[in-house]
């Protein structure tokens, strides 16, 4: 059974977080600038987290298909 690559790393695992934190941080940005556009109350607040939320959600739903093809035989 193969190992997926990115959990055999330490330095693979760190990059991915990082670049994980940093599309939640796009996404939440993105959502409470559309947020505000639309005059919605406390938009930066809330759109900074269903942003962010999305984007883990999104990348979870990813990266459990990734690491699913390496568990199958």
């Amino acid at each position: 059974m193969a190992q997926n690559p990115v959990e055999d790393n330490v330095v693979t695992r760190f990059l991915l977080g990082l670049a994980v934190f940093a599309a939640m941080a796009i996404g939440g940005q993105a959502v409470a600038m559309s947020f505000l556009s639309l005059g919605v109350p406390y938009a930066k607040w809330v759109g900074v987290g269903v942003g962010a939320i999305a984007v883990f959600i999104a990348f979870t739903a990813l990266y459990r298909r990734y690491d699913a093809s390496y568990s199958a035989e």
